[in-house]
């Protein structure tokens, strides 16, 4: 009788260990399935991002920039431009003004804008081909340059 518990014991254990390794490879599978798919998943948003990286480098050759100097009180700009317009504007002084409005255009420009003196006012409406490099060095005291493009 002891034999035969024996048995059956063994038999029980080796039945359950049949069936705990086959759910155990089932799980794994399951687990490889999944595991596959969430790097599959990132893999391809690796992708999308590396994609949208080398767009955004070619929209940058569009952006504007702007780089300002001021040394001085009370000096202002308002530059309202386009996309792809860079402007090197420096004021050396007190109370300059520089205004630039561009709306319209769609081709870029490159301004080099130098003030330097005391209340100084420069204001460029537009522009056109005439300006599109432009440099423009505004040296004296309470000088007003206004330059419209239409």
């Amino acid at each position: 009788m002891k034999n035969s518990a024996n048995i059956l014991i063994a038999f029980v254990l080796l039945f359950g260990a049949f069936f705990s390794t086959a759910n155990a490879q089932q799980l794994t599978d399951e687990n490889t399935y999944l595991i596959t798919q969430y790097f599959q998943q990132n893999n391809n948003a690796t992708k999308l991002l590396e994609a949208k990286t080398a767009t955004s480098s070619n929209v940058q050759n569009q952006i504007n920039y702007v780089k300002l100097t001021q040394i001085g009180n009370s000096n202002q700009i308002d530059i309202k431009s386009s996309v792809g317009d860079s402007q090197t504007v420096s004021q050396f002084g007190n109370n300059n003004d520089y205004n630039f409005i561009n709306y319209y255009n769609s081709a870029a420009s490159n301004f080099n804008i130098v003030q330097q003196g005391n209340a100084n006012s420069l204001q460029i409406y537009g522009e056109n081909t005439l300006i599109k490099n432009i440099s423009i060095y505004q040296k004296a005291n309470f000088e007003t340059l206004i330059i419209k493009n239409y």
